[in-house]
């Protein structure tokens, strides 16, 4: 009988993955390669596809400020997410530590140190590279995927307490959201260019704010803090509509998939739902996707990362595409 990690792997080199045994594949209770059952709140929606647990550490960059080391990093805490290609960009919370996954070279690298609270966002850049926003500054870090400070962005007049940042996809400039619902939008030099969404103050307005942003496609959808609900804008800001309202309880974490579905943690009930236009498609419990709790989403093509932060594992899963209504 073959060992099951070992059979995992084969599985997956079957499915054309490129991440293999060498970022090790921990037990997972759905089958690789087999469609999440129709019991399930996701029925032909995710091919489950293997777990990461941890992979042996890449060379360190100098620019990093890391120590070379070719040991075996394990997760402790994923607790947020961002994927560009190949790139899967993991804040890991009990490590204390924004690390990349390399899912060709099959490696795992420390980028940047974090604090080990709760609360550190991150975003990929389409040049590859990535941001990070880190709890209690009131700035976003740039880094390139080596390492590489870029520098930061900030407006300490109006944005006191960043909660969330997404690219936005049509023109790539950086948005970052503010605690208390005002969104801005930085120029890629690092300036920022202007308010779009609440008052200009860093607060919400009644008609638009938001806290936690993402992005997929041409969608840009954000967390807005009055009805907890979702609120879609264009690429200039303004609201589109809104989504989720009566759904949604604590949403703590959200990404939007190519095909314009936005995927929402919701912390009030611990269920991952997926909005489909203005309706609620789909919705599921961790252990229906094999996990034990669901801390992050991330999404890059066709390819879902769903985090598992107190089992210290990424649960990796094939997206399928929607049906043609």
């Amino acid at each position: 009988m073959k060992p099951p990690v070992l059979a995992a792997g084969r599985r997956l080199a079957r499915l054309g993955r490129v991440a293999a045994l060498a970022l090790l594949l921990g037990a997972c209770t759905l089958p690789a390669g087999q469609v999440v059952p129709a019991g399930s709140g996701v029925p032909n929606l995710l091919v489950p596809q293997g777990v990461i647990v941890g992979g042996f550490a890449a060379p360190a960059q100098r620019a990093s400020g890391f120590p070379a080391e070719n040991a075996f990093v394990k997760l402790m805490y994923p607790s947020a997410l961002a994927a560009s290609g190949p790139d899967l960009f993991v804040v890991d919370s009990g490590l204390g530590v924004l690390l990349r996954v390399d899912t060709i070279a099959q490696s795992i690298a420390r980028i940047a140190p974090v604090p080990t609270v709760p609360g550190a966002r991150v975003a990929a850049g389409p040049d590859g590279s990535v941001y990070v926003l880190r709890p209690g500054r009131g700035f976003v870090q740039r880094f390139t995927r080596e390492g590489i400070d870029l520098g930061s962005f900030a407006s300490p007049p109006e944005i006191l307490q960043p909660a969330g940042l997404v690219i936005e996809p049509m023109l790539n400039r950086l948005w970052v959201s503010d605690s208390a619902g005002g969104v801005f939008a930085f120029h890629p030099s690092g300036r920022m260019g202007e308010p779009i969404a609440g008052r200009g103050d860093g607060f919400a307005t009644p008609e638009s704010g938001a806290t936690l942003l993402a992005a997929g496609g041409r969608r840009v959808f954000g967390v807005d803090p009055g009805c907890r609900c979702l609120i879609e804008f264009d690429r200039n800001g303004a609201v589109m509509g809104r989504v989720g309202e009566g759904e949604l309880i604590n949403p703590a974490a959200i990404a939007v998939d190519p095909f314009g579905r936005a995927w929402v943690m919701d912390r009030g009930d611990g269920r991952l739902k997926i909005f489909d236009g203005d309706r609620l498609a789909f919705h599921a419990l961790p252990g229906e996707l094999g996990l034990s709790e669901v801390t992050a989403i991330a999404i890059s093509d066709q390819n879902v990362y769903i985090a598992d932060g107190p089992g210290g594992r990424i649960g990796m899963f094939g997206l399928l595409a929607p049906a043609r209504r």
